[in-house]
């Protein structure tokens, strides 16, 4: 087959189908709309010229997450997923980039959408210091810290900031980061790289350790993902206007990090086709896993729940690494936040010691004791 070809579509027919394997290609519309719908999540979300269909679940080699139907006669580029590395033109990598992002904040806003009850406003003034306390608490102080002094920027003629500063003189803060050179930085466990206040647009790719995205949701503190090594990190303000997606990022363990403007990224992955194709599979395994949340969300049976979230945080653990045993960073009060259930730790405790393959120690870890039979044996509960 070329590297692309133009493909037609009548009005009604489907051009890809929820639950079947990907194939090693995907679309870009060139005249026409699409609809895009599942057995999972009521609202459908439509497709029109210039937009790219396909790429998340090629690229991840996970089945489609949904039936794209043509609602009018339609043409796509049909192109191979190989050929991203091989794309020379700056605008449509361009394209590609900011659609993996969209895309990813619009599951994510799902995502939300099926746990959040009452989203604490962020920028309601009398909260505040309700929200630096619940991340000082939880023992991230330095998020507490960064709250603050991202409250005092943004409201500084406020009435409440006296009570902001006084509150942050109780608040020890991290060691700041160390250079090492270009890009690179140490930067030690507990550090916050930015809050849900103060976003400041910077890139972070892990080199080493990890860093747990967390917000406040119904008055507590939600992990949303914990990435490890080998991640990028956007602290863009999302596009969507839906305040559950403002994020805080907490290092949690000594790290080595690089930092860099967008501009700085794209320059890279036009010119590097290894770290394109890397970024490309990391923020669609992202996505891949929200959506796995979701499924797990909707399941009935909270066995069920807990098999299709662990699986959903494996996908994320095991991309860059085949591993055959794994200890997660998350506690199982991170699951219990994550669910946003009102369940007991002990009915979460009870439930997965009757998971084949899991296990936890005295410290409320997870432990995968053989990862590619708990994927064998769970996949069906996925789709």
């Amino acid at each position: 087959m070329e590297k692309y070809k133009l493909v037609k579509y009548k009005k009604g027919k489907i051009v890809l189908k929820y639950a079947q394997n990907a194939e090693d290609y995907f679309y870009i519309i060139s005249s026409g709309k699409v609809i895009a719908y599942n057995d999972f999540y009521e609202k459908t979300y439509m497709y029109k010229r210039g937009d790219i269909i396909g790429l998340i679940s090629s690229v991840s080699k996970e089945p489609y997450y949904s039936t794209i139907e043509t609602i009018e006669d339609t043409e796509l580029w049909k192109i191979k997923t190989k050929y991203i590395t091989k794309i020379n033109n700056v605008h449509l990598i361009n394209r590609i980039s900011h659609y993996l992002s969209f895309i990813f904040e619009i599951w994510l806003s799902k995502y939300y959408t099926e746990i959040v009850k009452n989203k604490m406003d962020l920028y309601n003034k009398e909260d505040i210091l309700t929200i630096a306390n619940i991340y000082k608490n939880n023992g991230f102080k330095d998020a507490s810290y960064k709250i603050c002094s991202d409250y005092i920027k943004l409201f500084n003629s406020d009435y409440n900031v006296d009570k902001v500063k006084n509150f942050i003189k109780s608040i020890d803060k991290v060691k700041e980061p160390q250079h090492i050179n270009n890009n690179s930085y140490k930067i030690y466990k507990g550090y916050c790289l930015y809050s849900e206040l103060g976003s400041n647009n910077n890139i972070y790719y892990i080199r080493s350790g990890r860093v747990g995205i967390y917000n406040i949701i119904d008055s507590d503190y939600s992990t949303r993902i914990i990435y490890p090594k080998e991640y990028i990190i956007d602290s863009s303000r999302p596009k969507l206007e839906y305040t559950p997606l403002s994020a805080t990022a907490i290092v949690l363990e000594d790290s080595i990090i690089d930092i860099m403007s967008r501009d700085e990224l794209i320059k890279q992955i036009c010119y590097d086709k290894e770290i394109r194709l890397k970024i490309v599979r990391m923020i669609s395994m992202k996505v891949v896993s929200t959506i796995l949340k979701i499924k797990a969300i909707k399941k009935s049976n909270f066995k069920d729940t807990l098999i299709v979230f662990i699986y959903s945080l494996l996908k994320v653990e095991t991309l860059f690494y085949n591993k055959e045993y794994i200890k997660l960073y998350y506690k199982m009060e991170d699951i219990k936040n994550m669910l946003h259930k009102d369940i007991d730790i002990d009915e979460i405790k009870n439930t997965l010691k009757t998971i084949n393959h899991v296990e936890f120690d005295s410290f409320n870890n997870i432990i995968i004791t053989n990862i590619k039979k708990y994927f064998d044996e769970y996949k069906i509960e996925t789709e």
